[in-house]
């Protein structure tokens, strides 16, 4: 703990005292003289006395308001402009600071005598807007937001893609977080797509996109997050939401949304489930090494499983002041699964050695819970000056249980076997989090404590033909723990000035490992310090164009999934186990990006330059004739490419996006003390376009493409995706919606290869599966709310581990 007092001092002496800068308000209301009714999306521009450069531009709301905030006491001009109407200016001339905030009078607006009495002119408020370090997409100003859900929203924002299975990308990459307010949630462990299909649009604000994250985020790796901001003023009432969907493969799903506001209290919930039966599918198997020995398996199997969600957040707010939230979310699934396998290994002539029939039954569980407390402070002076803090106790389980079984045909030994494996995660984190505006910049800084305790016990056990009972293994049976405590405290100033801004953060982290082994000694002990710098420049061009360029340093630390020492037997020809030894790994990411947006429509398109020295690698070696595949810093891994992505509202109707992706990924490493290499080009590309036809009926449809990724040994994946949806919202105020998708209609099944080449042998793994689904779905929203419920400004969000497969699916 002595390092944090230092770190506090530290940052307390390199803090001016900007606590005492001078930050002004105007604020003002704009109407229509004639109607006498307020005015919406009315550009509102702000520069100095006798300067021609505004420096800032706003849009007044549903109301006519807007307001200016941050500014430095000195005369000011407002511009007032809207299509149809004369143009205003009005002079600022008494903000000082005895008086620092100045109300204007109300602003009527005169029509222009030049304006067509029969031509509606309209104008509308601009949806994309980008910072130093984000792109928001503003779901309020949207029209659709009222009948849609957060789901559909994020088709429209930049760098995010979802495919017709709503499955979700950022930047073509499925390596992101999602979090709600700034804080994570136990809801998007497993599939997040289920939980933003349940959220009305109309109960969010914005959606953030943060590519690469600054000094108070601990993104996992260069991701990236996508941070949904839920509305926070609201004065009372309800809303919600049910739906209930069927598909063929035979899968339903139903879920629930509700929020309530009375007084100072507010609660939001919501909570669903989905179940899936998965058709029979293919597998195959090949292994052939440099002498000419051959192994081959072919079999087939199938599954079901089912999913679980809630999640219940409360707030109460004392005064305008201080604010009080608590929030618990819970999930829970599992799946069954059965399989069968011929298995046959020959010699180098293609003379069999060995054949015998594998087969299996096997049970996957997942569950866990999150339950958080914050307070936050705000303070008069400036709305955006805000203390938080927050504690947050997180959950997670995961295992399996599978029952196993080899009739023999040649040369084998029959025999019947049992293994279990439970992991249990739980994680206690402290945070406190300061944010102090001065003029247009602002100054943030923290301190945090994060405790994490990691299990896992897991079995073998050999089946006694004499006694009829399982008998354990002791050599392949143990206990597990995993601790890992962190210390960190980060600074970060963001600066403005005219069209430049500046964020400058850095991150100081002490990281404290202790693993053992129930049965033996201490694994590994770890004691070490990072300090992780980001900084990002940005230039406002003309005509809506912005241009970035930012530098980030991410540490990410292996989770469970590659610690796990649990040894995965259930294929005696191909084993698999984790590393308890692995080492955190540090980052680098470059990113050079444009940003242009022209009324509804927006193009980003960004170069990225992306390193890694000491990389967790999975790689595959040959003993005898075992595959082992296991995880080891071993790699340097190289991504250099380039994005683009493009949101066009061509009409009121009519709405394309394209996302792409290509990048070169240069891969080194050492496998058995040999130095290996791979390269190659990847491409994620992903079209959409949604058209509204009269009466309230909806057309959507999409098209991707992703290529084999590039690993150290070989390459994996590549598919197409395509899919409609076919939808209508009617009765009154468009409560009800009805939809009905088909999911891949050109292709039934997708194949999924994995190929490894090494100097020894060439390994080729083949899966075909159903990809076709028909389905429909229905909707429907009731209540009436004028907002959400009060939000924090900060919170807890742990994004550093490196994190594996998990259960769950559909």
């Amino acid at each position: 703990m002595k390092y944090f007092y230092l770190l506090l001092a530290l940052l307390v002496v390199s803090f001016p005292a900007i606590s005492q800068t001078a930050s002004g308000i105007i604020k003002g209301q704009v109407a229509d003289s004639v109607k006498t009714t307020p005015l919406s999306f009315v550009t509102v521009s702000l520069r100095e006395t006798n300067q021609t450069t505004f420096l800032k531009s706003t849009y007044t709301d549903e109301k006519g308001a807007f307001q200016f905030s941050g500014l430095a006491f000195k005369p000011y001009e407002v511009m007032i402009s809207y299509v149809g109407f004369k143009p205003e200016i009005i002079q600022v001339e008494n903000l000082t600071a005895a008086n620092q905030t100045v109300q204007l009078p109300a602003i009527k607006l005169q029509p222009d005598a030049r304006q067509l009495k029969e031509v509606e002119i309209t104008t509308q408020k601009m949806l994309v807007t980008q910072d130093i370090d984000k792109i928001s997409y503003d779901v309020e100003a949207d029209p659709e937001s009222k009948t849609e859900t957060v789901l559909d929203m994020l088709r429209k924002v930049p760098m995010v893609t979802v495919d017709a299975d709503d499955n979700i990308q950022l930047k073509g990459s499925g390596s992101y977080r999602v979090l709600i307010n700034g804080k994570t949630s136990a809801l998007f462990v497993q599939n997040p797509k289920d939980v933003l299909k349940s959220m009305p649009a109309s109960s969010i604000k914005k959606i953030e996109v943060i590519t690469n994250p600054p000094a108070k985020y601990e993104a996992e790796g260069v991701g990236g997050i996508i941070n949904i901001i839920t509305n926070k003023n609201n004065p009372g009432g309800y809303n919600g939401s049910l739906s209930a969907g069927l598909r063929t493969p035979t899968s339903y799903n139903g879920n629930a949304y509700v929020t309530v506001k009375t007084g100072k209290f507010g609660f939001s919930g919501s909570g669903g489930s989905n179940s899936w039966w998965s058709p029979e599918n293919q597998h195959q198997y090949l292994r052939r090494e440099t002498n000419g020995a051959q192994l081959t398996q072919n079999g087939t199997g199938k599954g079901d499983g089912r999913n679980r969600y809630g999640n219940a957040q409360v707030s109460f707010e004392l005064d305008s002041l201080n604010l009080f939230t608590g929030s618990l979310s819970m999930y829970k699934g599992n799946n069954d699964n059965n399989s069968v396998q011929n298995v046959l290994s020959s010699d180098s002539l293609g003379r069999p050695l060995q054949q015998y029939i594998r087969s299996e039954a096997g049970s996957n569980f997942w569950q866990g819970h999150d339950l958080s407390f914050d307070y936050q402070r705000s303070f008069r002076k400036h709305a955006e000056q805000v203390f938080t803090l927050s504690y947050k106790r997180s959950n997670n389980g995961y295992g399996n249980s599978t029952d196993f079984s080899y009739i023999p045909e040649l040369n084998y030994v029959a025999n019947t076997s049992k293994t279990e494996n439970e992991n249990d995660e739980t994680e206690h984190t402290i945070q406190a989090d300061y944010v102090q505006p001065f003029g247009k910049n602002t100054w943030e800084m923290g301190l945090k404590t994060i405790t994490r305790l990691n299990n896992s016990t897991y079995f073998y056990a050999l089946l006694n033909e004499n006694t009829g009972q399982f008998e354990i293994d002791p050599s392949q049976s143990n206990d597990f723990d995993y601790r890992q405590d962190i210390y960190a405290g980060y600074s970060s100033v963001s600066l403005k000035k005219n069209d430049w801004g500046m964020r400058l953060g850095a991150r100081l982290e002490e990281t404290k490992i202790d693993a053992t082994f129930k049965t033996s000694e201490t694994v590994a002990q770890q004691d070490y310090f990072n300090l992780i710098p980001s900084v990002a420049i940005s230039r406002k061009l003309k005509e809506m164009q912005d241009m970035k360029l930012s530098y980030t340093q991410r540490l990410e630390r292996p989770g469970l999934w590659y610690l796990n020492p649990y040894v995965n037997r259930i294929d005696p020809k191909n084993i698999s186990f984790g590393n308890p030894e692995l080492d955190a790994t540090v980052s680098h990411a470059f990113e050079l990006a444009h940003s242009a947006f022209v009324k509804n429509s927006s193009l980003n398109s960004s170069l990225f330059y992306n390193f890694t020295n000491n990389a967790i690698q999975e790689f595959t070696t040959l003993r005898g004739d075992t595959s082992i595949t296991t995880y080891d810093n071993i790699g340097k891994q190289q991504n250099v490419g380039i994005s683009l992505n493009g949101n066009l509202n061509l009409t009121k109707k009519l709405n394309l996006n394209l996302n792409t992706v290509v990048n070169y990924v240069y891969l080194t490493g050492s496998v058995q003390g040999k130095k290996v290499t791979n390269d190659g080009f990847t491409m994620s590309t992903f079209a959409y376009a949604g058209y509204k036809f009269e009466k309230n009926w909806k057309l959507n449809g999409n098209l991707g493409f992703s290529s084999r990724s590039v690993q150290l040994q070989g390459r994996s994946g590549g598919y197409f995706h395509s899919g409609f949806t076919f939808g209508k919202t009617f009765l009154k105020d468009d409560k009800a919606t009805i939809s009905l998708a088909v999911n891949n209609p050109f292709q039934r099944t997708r194949r999924w290869i994995n190929e490894i080449n090494d100097p020894h042998f060439f390994q080729r793994q083949e899966s075909e599966f159903v990809i076709r689904r028909v389905g429909i779905a229905f909707t429907y929203k009731f209540g009436e709310l004028k907002g959400g419920i009060a939000q924090k400004k900060r919170g807890i969000e742990n994004d550093d581990v490196k994190s594996g497969k998990s259960g769950g699916g559909n």
